[in-house]
């Protein structure tokens, strides 16, 4: 499929996750970017994959009745999540994109599990309110984890070893954990790009630890 017939589609998809409630206002173009360029590159089995994690994430922020995200993702929430693993695609690597969206996946179940926890722990603050930022708990590292091997049979899909992407996904969560310790500390670190740096954190890892044992 030509990649302006990809961005069509994926824009035309977009709307309708605004229209139910899955995306925010005015955040289809984000999702044509992220969705139309998997979809050229990788064909349907990559284009399934974002399709997953968006149904995957929507589905865990609706069933917390805490989730900030409640009312759909921002443009630049989608941007940040899915731009780091199209870019991977595109220079060539189908680890890289699975392990950034293992990474994102991992990151939005341990936080929308993990807030619904009676407690959290924080690095600096010791124990406080589960939904803290930068904070963890044990179900949330356990969705965590979940969230990461959710994308091994993808990895299988695409004919890639699921190992790298699996420990991507675990490696770019982890990541953006510490991340949101900056979020506290500079009011200019948002959580988007937090987002961001861990999901291309996830893909590198999984790109190359499956160099490294390929």
């Amino acid at each position: 499929m030509s990649v302006a017939l990809s961005l069509l589609v994926a824009f035309g998809i977009g709307y309708l996750a605004e229209l139910a409630g899955w995306l925010r206002p005015r955040a289809a173009w984000a999702a044509a970017l992220v969705g139309g360029i998997p979809l050229a590159v990788g064909g349907l089995p990559a284009a399934l994959v974002v399709i997953f994690f968006v149904a995957a994430g929507t589905a865990a922020s609706r069933l917390n009745p805490r989730s900030r995200d409640r009312g759909g993702r921002t443009a630049f929430q989608v941007l940040a999540n899915g731009l780091p693993a199209a870019v991977g695609l595109v220079l060539g690597s189908p680890a890289f994109f699975l392990g950034a969206y293992a990474a994102a996946l991992a990151d939005t179940l341990a936080t929308e599990v993990g807030s619904r926890s009676s407690w959290a722990w924080h690095p600096l603050r010791g124990r406080v309110e589960s939904g803290t930022n930068a904070a963890v708990s044990g179900t949330g590292t356990l969705a965590l984890v979940l969230g990461a091997f959710w994308m091994a049979p993808w990895a299988l899909a695409l004919g890639i070893p699921a190992g790298p992407v699996v420990l991507g996904g675990v490696a770019g969560a982890v990541w953006d954990s510490l991340l949101g310790l900056l979020e506290d500390r500079y009011r200019w670190w948002g959580n988007d790009l937090t987002n961001l740096l861990a999901t291309g954190l996830g893909g590198f890892v999984a790109w190359a630890v499956s160099r490294l044992t390929g």
